[in-house]
This record gives C-alpha cells, sequence and structure tokens, in this order.
C-alpha cells in the first residue's frame, strides 16, 4: 500500500516529464519515424492492446480522436489529455535473388523508431446534448527499410521511408443521451520522404539521394449507435492525403554523400530538383461492440483501406540520370488494391483500478507477389496484443501494451523487377500512454 501511495504521488512529475521528452521527439526528429509497414494504427497503448478493435468507441480514452472522434462525447466531462511513445522494431529478411541463382540470405538492418501521440480534448453537456472537441497529434502512414549497401538488391533498395505526421482538430455532439454520436473534422499532414539506391552503370555505382516533402489539408469523421443497450456499433472515415513532395536528387560515390563521382560519371548524373507525389490511401474503420457482462467487453472490427491510390510511383528529375541535359520521370508500378483487415478486441476490469486487455487482426496484403520489392516487402500479417491500464488516481491512468506482427512468408516467382526470392518479416512494439483528466 505504501508502495501505491508513492507511485500515485511521484507518477504527476513522470508525466511531466514523458510529455517533454515526447514533444522534443515531434519538434527534433520528425525525419527518423518509420515502420515496416505503410500505414500506422499505434497511436494509443489501450487500443493497441486490444488489437486495435476499437471504432465502436465503447469505453474509449481520448485517443478515439483517431480511431473514432464521435466517441469524444463518451468521455467525461472537462479537459482530457493523453501523451505516449511507441517504440516500433520491425525486421525483415531476403533470400535470393532465386533467378540469379543465388540464395544467400540478407538481413535488413536493425533499426527502432519511436511513434508519439499526443491527444487533448474538452467535453461538456449543453441542454442535455454532449459537445466536444479536441485535437491529436500522431503519425498515420510511414514506411521505412534499410539494407547494406553492397547487397544483392542494392539497385532497388538502399535506405527508403515515407513518414506524414497529421494535427487533426476535431468536434462531436452526442444526441438522444449519446444513443446517436458524430464527428467531423479537419487534418493537417506533413510527409517527408527518402530513397536511396545505387544506380546501375558500368563499373562505379552512385549512389542516389532522393529527398523531398510536403503538405497536405484533408478530413475525417465519425459516428456511433447503440441500437440496444449493451451494443454499440461505430464506423470513422480518413480521406485520402495526396501528398506531393518536392526537394533534390543528389549523386555521390558514398552512401553518406559526401565524396563527388568520379570524373566523366558527373557528366552523367548531375544533382538537382526532383520528387515524387503520392495519394495515401483513404481509412474506413468499422466496429461492434458486445458488452458480454458487467466486466467483460467484446468487440469486432472491420477496417477497409484505399489502397488501390497507391498504383504508381513517379519519380522525377529536372536532370534525368543518364541524360541531365533533359528532364524525365522514372516510373515503378505499384498496383496496390483495396483490402480489408479483420480485429478482435476484449478489455476485462479486474478491479475498479486494472483493467486487462487482448486483441487479434489479420491484415490482408494489398499487393500481388511480382510487384513485391525490398523498398517496402509486403506480406500477409497476423498480429496479437496484450496489456493493461491502471487507474493510478481518479484522474490519472497509465496504459501499456504490446504487440507483436508476423508476416506470413511471401515468395516471389515472377518479379516483374526481375529479382525473385522469398521475403520473411515480423515486428514489435511497445505502447505507453499518460491520461489525466483536469
Amino acid at each position: 500500500m505504501k508502495l501505491l501511495n508513492l507511485l500515485r504521488r511521484a507518477m504527476p512529475k513522470a508525466a511531466l516529464i514523458l510529455a517533454l521528452l515526447s514533444c522534443c521527439i515531434l519538434l527534433s526528429s520528425p525525419g527518423r519515424l518509420k515502420a515496416g509497414g505503410f500505414q500506422l494504427n499505434e497511436h494509443g497503448a489501450r487500443a493497441m492492446a486490444m488489437g486495435f478493435a476499437v471504432a465502436s468507441a465503447d469505453a474509449c480514452d481520448v485517443s478515439t480522436i483517431f480511431y473514432n472522434p464521435a466517441g469524444l462525447v463518451f468521455l467525461k466531462d472537462g479537459l482530457s489529455v493523453m501523451l505516449g511513445i511507441t517504440p516500433l522494431l520491425p525486421q525483415a529478411t531476403f533470400a535470393g535473388p532465386t533467378n540469379l541463382n543465388r540464395s544467400a540470405v540478407t538481413s535488413m538492418d536493425l533499426w527502432a523508431f519511436p511513434l508519439p501521440h499526443l491527444y487533448a480534448a474538452y467535453k461538456t453537456q449543453f441542454s442535455g446534448i454532449s459537445v466536444a472537441a479536441g485535437v491529436g497529434v500522431f503519425v498515420p502512414f510511414g514506411a521505412g527499410t534499410s539494407w547494406n549497401e553492397n547487397w544483392t538488391g542494392r539497385n532497388l533498395a538502399l535506405r527508403t521511408y515515407l513518414q506524414t505526421i497529421s494535427v487533426n482538430p476535431v468536434v462531436a455532439i452526442g444526441l438522444f443521451e449519446n444513443r446517436v454520436s458524430l464527428a467531423f473534422g479537419g487534418v493537417y499532414s506533413h510527409g517527408s520522404a527518402e530513397l536511396r539506391q545505387r544506380v546501375p552503370n558500368f563499373g562505379t555505382e552512385p549512389f542516389l539521394n532522393l529527398k523531398g516533402e510536403g503538405d497536405y489539408l484533408s478530413w475525417n469523421a465519425g459516428i456511433t449507435l447503440e441500437p440496444i443497450k449493451g451494443i454499440k456499433i461505430g464506423a470513422a472515415y480518413r480521406s485520402n492525403i495526396m501528398m506531393r513532395y518536392d526537394g533534390q536528387a543528389k549523386f555521390s560515390a558514398d552512401a553518406a554523400g559526401t565524396q563527388a563521382l568520379p570524373a566523366g560519371l558527373n557528366n552523367l548524373f548531375a544533382d538537382g530538383p526532383g520528387g515524387t507525389a503520392l495519394n495515401l490511401p483513404f481509412d474506413l474503420r468499422t466496429g461492434i461492440s458486445f458488452r458480454v457482462s458487467e466486466k467483460l467487453l467484446l468487440e469486432l472490427g472491420l477496417d477497409y483501406v484505399g489502397w488501390s491510390s497507391y498504383d504508381t510511383l513517379r519519380i522525377r528529375f529536372d536532370k534525368l540520370p543518364g541524360a541531365p541535359n533533359r528532364s524525365g520521370e522514372v516510373i515503378n508500378p505499384r498496383n496496390y488494391f483495396n483490402t480489408p483487415t479483420f480485429r478482435v478486441g476484449t478489455e476485462y476490469t479486474a478491479t475498479e483500478t486494472l483493467r486487462l486487455r487482448g486483441g487479434a487482426f489479420y491484415d490482408v496484403v494489398p499487393v500481388e507477389a511480382r510487384y513485391t520489392q525490398p523498398i517496402l516487402p509486403d506480406a500477409n500479417r497476423i498480429g496479437l496484443t496484450a496489456g493493461v491500464g491502471v487507474n493510478l488516481s481518479e484522474n490519472f491512468v497509465v496504459d501499456v501494451s504490446y504487440m507483436f506482427v508476423y508476416g506470413l512468408q511471401r515468395e516471389v516467382t515472377n518479379s516483374t523487377f526481375n529479382f525473385n526470392g522469398i521475403y520473411n518479416s515480423w515486428a514489435n512494439a511497445l505502447a505507453l500512454s499518460l491520461s489525466y483528466r483536469f
């Protein structure tokens, strides 16, 4: 009991320290945020613990701003804040290329990425109608891989990342004693992209480094319904983010970009403006929750992601590699298609201060095997999650969760890029969220 009282006195100071650390991460290192996947969902420890099956917004916390903003009306009156971080560790291996009679196994460079999240919302009542407004900061999209500079696939990928930070203000209203709730928000997103690879060439293979940034405004909305007491249905939609990345293409004799090209090569590969454009997919989340008992909550979720917007990766150069006297594009077919993700999550209220959670999901790969390449080795994914929530006081909650994601082995036998082989991938993640209600 003395230990618990000591923790309760110490945690507000710890919360302040973590808040400062999270703000520093958000402001100082956005370009290092990335993950083994394209879409990121790790924006709250409770949600992650339940396999992200939280679209119904039943018993939600303020991270509902991301998962379904209509859930804001279910918060307690007053100001609620949350801050947290999810260290993510993706890994992958490639065996091959089998079409070149090679069977060496190459491991992707080990790379850990911190994904921060920050939310604040205020909820009140007007004549029996619940009204809430809030704002969230999170990283909805990210992709990152890093391979050895001399590996077999160096002409396809060395270092790749795509990272998007979004700021999302929302408003929500609850009607008929919150049996119906609606929400709408605007989203400002800032994106960064980087591509590094070695350019095929007789003899010396120059390093290409292409970096760019862009901004875009989009929107999101949500709805929840409670047709029968104990059953809630929710849906949330996030629109496409049509990001244009403008930056610079640079060529060098080393990966760090510090050594100039040898004489002669600099006449073929010249630095200059470049970039790319991506239509990041829409996201539709749905869920239905059941109050199995007073203590046990069960939710089933189905997400549908508009991956078909990622049909082609076009990299534009003002000074085309090999012909710097003219501009042009390098076209990389991707041909993604829309896919679902199936989710299930549970939460058990063990005591007044302790909640136990678990979840699972199955994420369907959105691209045919022949278009798979080391820039982003996609695969069908199975995720298992678990976590706990602890009320250290009436107003202060700590949530912790763990996630393991296993990518089913993917064999490429008819590669569009003449790079057949076998990919294996997996990832581990931990999440910590601190919530306080004023």
